[in-house]
């Protein structure tokens, strides 16, 4: 046993649920209420300043993926947690999805961007070995740099800090754009760059900055607008709230057991592709609503669950990339899924009610 003080009270109504529709809402809800807003956060604070400074609304893969990857994992995370709340108990719940988050940021731009996470150790050396300067943890953001004299003041003294993911650091590049940052040593930089910003900076922003400035690049010159290009409202969008989850869960739980019934080029067609119509993917209510665990998914594709889930950071896929995976044309892909969908809408009809037609899950999966 644990005690109650090592768990955060956010999740034991999720972990003292004995109902099992009761708790597959409790658990969406843990997702999209608290967790998809400090991921949210971080993914556009910490990438800011390595998206595209032109905003020309391109669609964002990369963040698609690693925003896929992070639910994931959460997902995972919280369904072991509630069958073996002792190990390794969550004392603070959102602290520990934002350093989830923060530290699959760190991956994501350590692969993506190499000549920047050299600069980063640069810097990161500079602020701890420099007692002009220092480096510490702050609330939410993680590590950040300024003065040797900010340290010991809290976030919340400093306006700009908290001003940061707003959009004011565009401001902050306008003001030293003029200055010729190529000419300047690191610690001179850091002097000035903190001279304008009159606060600390979170690390990877300031890491930004500077390789702005040093014209250090790295990546294609069309990227992605990490923020304002996130999935607009995550797992919630899938559906229309957690009482939703709960009206169609039986429903949910019958169109699995139909696509279990479909051929497998049927079900690979079908599932690798499931969507809402805004594009989003929507498979991650199977294993949110415990209407179909991640294995059973990886079972259904018959795909071992270690390739499904490097698999999963790609969903939804296209048609051509279905049909190179099957070894067919797109046209027999868009043909499997059709004959599919038309199988489900046959089957499950009996088990319709008038709101299903509202049923969002339902106009992705069956609607031609």
């Amino acid at each position: 046993m644990i005690a109650a003080s090592q768990i955060d009270p956010l999740l034991l109504p999720f972990l003292e649920s004995r109902d099992e529709r009761e708790e597959a809402s409790l658990l969406v809800r843990l997702i999209t209420e608290q967790a998809d807003p400090v991921i949210r956060r971080i993914l556009g604070y910490k990438l800011q300043c390595y998206a595209a400074q032109n905003k020309t609304g391109l669609q964002t893969p990369d963040v698609e993926e690693l925003y896929s990857d992070i639910h994931l994992y959460l997902l995972k995370r919280l369904r072991q947690l509630k069958e073996e709340p002792s190990d390794k108990p969550v004392s603070n719940l959102r602290g520990y999805i934002a350093t989830i988050a923060r530290h699959s940021c760190d991956e994501y731009l350590r692969r993506k961007y190499p000549r920047r996470r050299q600069l980063k150790d640069k810097v990161r050396y500079c602020l701890t070995n420099n007692p002009e300067f220092a480096l510490w943890e702050a609330a939410d953001l993680g590590l950040t740099g300024g003065l040797a004299g900010w340290k010991q003041k809290s976030a919340a003294h400093f306006t700009y800090l908290n001003a940061q993911p707003k959009g004011d650091g565009e401001e902050l590049y306008a003001k030293l754009r003029p200055i010729d940052a190529n000419g300047l040593p690191l610690p001179h930089l850091l002097r000035v760059i903190f001279e304008a910003s009159g606060g600390p900076l979170e690390l990877d922003y300031l890491t930004g900055l500077i390789a702005r400035l040093w014209n250090i690049e790295d990546r294609p010159a069309e990227s992605f607008d990490a923020y304002d290009n996130l999935p607009a409202g995550g797992l919630g969008d899938a559906v229309t709230s957690a009482d939703t989850i709960i009206e169609y869960h039986q429903i949910l739980q019958q169109l699995w057991i139909e696509i279990c019934q479909l051929s497998r080029p049927q079900r690979v067609a079908l599932l690798l592709n499931l969507r809402n119509p805004q594009g989003i993917n929507i498979i991650t209510l199977f294993p949110a609503t415990r209407v179909a665990t991640f294995e059973q998914l990886a079972a259904a594709l018959d795909i071992p669950a270690k390739s499904f889930e490097e698999l999963w950071a790609a969903l939804p896929m296209d048609d051509l990339r279905i049909a190179q995976y099957l070894g067919i044309t797109r046209q027999q892909v868009v043909n499997l899924r059709r004959s599919a969908r038309d199988r489900l809408a046959r089957r499950i009809k009996a088990f319709q009610n008038p709101a299903m037609n509202r049923n969002p899950l339902n106009e992705a999966a069956l609607k031609h």
